[in-house]
Parts: structure tokens; sequence; C-alpha cells
């Protein structure tokens, strides 16, 4: 870093974190403040910028952020400059949670949590039934292809028609051999067949024990998750490269990436950004090689801190409702946790980039089907060390069985029990 980024960054840093203490200042005058911290692109457009409109009698204050944990992590150990609401995964603060409020008791009624997706809702949930989470978006995983590139390979093109060739393993391999053959990929990145294959088991790496998690390393489902992923990256039919990465972004404009599996954040914007020439060519079908699976996305947080936690509670549900959420999708490409979202126009209407094919709806249907993760503290890190294992493999030459010595080894030093 030169000394001009670093001047940049410290006078960011500086002006956040005044921005923050006159949150705090400020909310304690008074109840009608809501002071919002949120990363960018978690929140929808229409939410930041109707907020205040919604609530005319409360004073509406929006802090944006690319380091949000790191924010809240400092103001949760130190109990200055909280704000009234955050955007974070409820999981990652576990170990915090009696420093954040039960929004059930403050209005996020069972009425109300069920207008949004229930494995959402339960991940919001600790395991002595408070809720601290109100659901935000969820990141569904379908396969996205170019349909003309499919036709050339002699491969279906209907939507329906690839879901069911993708509906196995081995039916998607065999696509992918085909696809291979014509010069082209039907995968970007092996390390999405891992997270797939866990994610459709609901599977984070942790098993109950009595009422707590522990962590679950060693697990069959895991191991099978690295092998598939390695078996399609040792064949060669992905071109093992990462989402948005330049690799990525060519290979798309190119049309030598012709199909991938990923969440709707990756092939929305992602993908009509990279493919923008090929907007029509594109279709999204359900992919199950082994189930339904979803990412969970974020939720809003309320720290216990917050002056008026009815009303902060109430922010967050405004900022997460249908209307909000269905925008969110169409303008910022956050897939909907609320229910009431997917019968909206937004989301049913056809999509020029997909051939007029209503692809939202795809997307809503594999949403609610997915299954709930079992997710602890470290699942992330967890599955990020599997991930790169694999992608450490593509580079390596590495076979399976090492790649997978190599994950187990490292993730049982920093996680193990």
């Amino acid at each position: 870093m030169n000394t001009k980024q670093l001047l940049t960054s410290v006078l960011a840093a500086s002006l956040l974190t005044t921005a923050l203490t006159a949150c705090s200042s400020d909310a304690g005058s008074g109840s009608d403040e809501v002071t919002i911290l949120y990363r960018p692109g978690s929140l929808a457009d229409s939410a930041i910028s109707g907020a205040q409109k919604a609530f005319p009698d409360a004073k509406i204050k929006f802090i944006k952020t690319a380091d949000v944990d790191t924010k809240l992590g400092a103001a949760l150990r130190t109990g200055k400059n909280l704000p009234s609401i955050v955007t974070a995964d409820p999981i990652r603060y576990a170990p915090t949670a009696s420093k954040f409020t039960d929004v059930s008791k403050n209005g996020f009624t069972p009425e109300v949590a069920a207008t949004y997706l229930g494995w959402k809702v339960d991940l919001g949930r600790t395991a002595s039934g408070e809720q601290l989470g109100v659901p935000i978006d969820v990141g569904p995983l379908a396969y996205y292809y170019n349909a003309d590139a499919f036709k050339a390979a002699g491969l279906p093109t209907d939507p329906e028609a690839v879901g069911r060739l993708v509906s196995t393993w081995s039916g998607y391999r065999a696509l992918a051999k085909k696809v291979k053959a014509d010069g082209k990929f039907a995968c970007d990145d092996p390390g999405l067949l891992f997270y797939y294959e866990t994610w459709s088991k609901g599977f984070g790496f942790y098993e109950k024990s009595g009422d707590e998690l522990k962590p679950d390393i060693k697990n069959s489902i895991g191991k099978t998750a690295l092998e598939r992923a390695m078996d399609f990256q040792s064949s060669g039919l992905c071109a093992n490269v990462t989402a948005y990465s330049n690799d990525w972004n060519s290979g798309l404009s190119r049309e030598d990436i012709v199909g991938f599996l990923q969440p709707p954040w990756v092939g929305g914007a992602g993908l009509q950004t990279a493919a923008k020439a090929q907007s029509g060519e594109w279709r999204v079908a359900t992919a199950t090689p082994d189930g339904y699976a979803a990412a969970d996305g974020s939720m809003l947080m309320v720290p216990k801190t917050s002056t008026d936690p009815a009303l902060a509670t109430k922010v967050a549900i405004w900022l997460t409702n249908a209307t909000n959420q269905a925008t969110g999708y169409t303008k910022n490409g956050l897939f909907p946790s609320s229910l009431g979202a997917y019968k909206s126009p937004d989301l049913t209407k056809p999509q020029a980039f997909y051939g007029d094919q209503p692809a939202a709806s795809t997307l809503a249907g594999i949403s609610e089907k997915a299954p709930r993760i079992l997710k602890g503290v470290d699942t992330d890190a967890i599955n990020g060390i599997f991930q790169q294992s694999i992608r450490d493999a593509a580079t390596n030459g590495d076979s399976a069985s090492a790649a997978y010595a190599d994950a187990v080894e490292k993730a049982e030093q920093q996680f193990g029990q």
C-alpha cells in the first residue's frame, strides 16, 4: 500500500468511526433514532431510499461499510458505537448472543415469521429459542447455461430437459463431457460443486451434541463432496476459475464457459455483465444432482443497546418486506427470503436475458425446497479450507485423497476438538 492509499484508508476509517460515535451518542438522547450498519449490496436500494419516508417520526441513519464484522466485533467488545440494526450472521455471533435482542418479543411474531422461508428463519434462532435475526436474502444454487451453445453441442436447450440431465451427478458429468468435446466448459469452479453437495445435505461440518454443536470434520458427506468436485476438476470438465475473476469474465465473454452452477448473485449481475452480448441465449435450470441447495445469506440483528428495540425490529421487518425484497432482486441481485416476493411481478415476469424465461420462479422453487444447513461458528472457515484444497489441487495436480487429507489436517488443526 503506498502513502496516498494509506492516508486515504486512515481517513476513511476515521470518518466511519466518527459517524458511528455520533450515532451512538445521539442514540442515547432519544429513542426515535435508528442507525443501520450494513455492508454494500446487502440491502435493497428501495429499502435504503424509502426508510425515512416509511418512518417519518424516526431518524433513520444508514452507515455503509465493507468491514461490518470487524466494526461490529470491536463495538461488542467495548460496548460502544453499536448501531440499532446491523447486517450479520446470527450463527457467527452465537457466542455473544446475549448482546442481541430477541426480535420475537419485539414484533417479529410467529405470524410475521411465517411470511419468510422457514429454514431461513430457523437459522436466526438460538438453541434456547431466541430469535436473533430478521431474514434478508438467500442464495439458491441453480444451473445457468447458454442454450445456443448447448444446441450446437447436440444437447437439449429447454430448462426442464436440462434440469433432468443434471438431476444426477452421472448425468451432469455426461453433459459436461459432451460440452467439453465441443471445446467448451459446462462448469466454472469445481469448488462450487463441493459447496453444492454439502449444502444439499444440510451439512455445515457440525453435528448436534445435546443442545450444543461440535465440529464434524471427517464426516463422509464432506469427503464425498470433495471427491465429486475433484472428479470434475481432474477430468478437465471445469474451467477452474472463480466467479468474478478476470479469467471467469473472459471465459464467459469468449463463450468458452457455457454453463455453471452458482447462486443468483453470480448468475445475475455477474453473468449478465460478463456475457452481455449473449443476452437472450442463457437459461436457468433447477440443479438437483443430489438435492436442492441454497446459501443462507444475511440477516438483520438488533443489539440490546438499541434504545428502542421494538422500533428497530419494526424497521428491520420493513426493510425486508416482500416489496423491498422483490425490488432487491431486480435491482441489486439479492434473492428474496420473503415468500410474498415470489408472487411479485418482479419475480414472475419473463426476463429478456434468459430468453424471456421467468427465471426467478425457478430460483424460488429451489429456495422453498432447500434444506436448512446445520451451521456452527466456524462453518464458513472450514468450508473455505476444503474449497481451497480443491483449487490448490487443480494447480498442483494433487489427487483427491491428497486434497482431502490436506483439508482435514488443516481444518482439525484450527477447529478440531
